[in-house]
């Protein structure tokens, strides 16, 4: 029973890294929309420096699945683990594939990235798992600093946002 609960927690982290992925590289790319966390720093790297989201975000992925190993464990470790290189896999294929379905109406890519980005990271996390990133970040925050989460993720996320302003329109 144990084996199933994991392999279909598993499943779930993966389709929902799926379609966080398609959300970031079918509408935030071409649309030059910003996001928040290691992605959203992956966006503003592509667009001041052409740098490519899937390559800036396995490297700053592996420097915090380092982290997230030692401080919570192997289970975490585990499920961190499928969520990232899921992640990392599915960026890499939806740009290889250059799906875009982003349009001209800023409101209307706004609305569909967050129904998208939201499902997807939604499924990851309801399936006990974690795209890497900046959520270690904030579980780091709140274990060692009682910092909850949802402040520490506004925090950061609105500094990424605030420098996004650099390329965005």
């Amino acid at each position: 029973m144990k084996k199933l609960k994991l392999f279909t927690d598993l499943i779930g982290i993966i389709f929902g890294a799926a379609i966080y992925g398609l959300a970031v590289t079918g509408i935030n790319i071409p649309a030059k929309l910003a996001d928040g966390g290691v992605t959203g720093i992956a966006l503003l790297l592509n667009n001041l420096f052409g740098f490519a989201p899937s390559i800036t975000s396995l490297i700053f992925f592996f420097s915090l699945l380092l982290i997230s190993l030692f401080i919570f464990g192997k289970q975490a470790f585990l499920r961190t683990i499928i969520g990232t290189f899921s992640l990392v896999f599915f960026l890499h294929l939806w740009e290889g594939l250059h799906i875009h379905f982003a349009v001209q109406s800023l409101l209307i890519n706004s609305l569909m990235t967050g129904v998208l980005s939201g499902i997807g990271c939604g499924l990851v996390f309801r399936f006990g798992g974690s795209t890497g990133g900046t959520d270690i970040i904030y579980q780091v925050f709140e274990k060692y600093f009682q910092i909850k989460i949802g402040k520490s993720l506004f925090l950061v996320t609105f500094g990424i946002l605030i420098v996004s302003l650099l390329y965005l329109d």
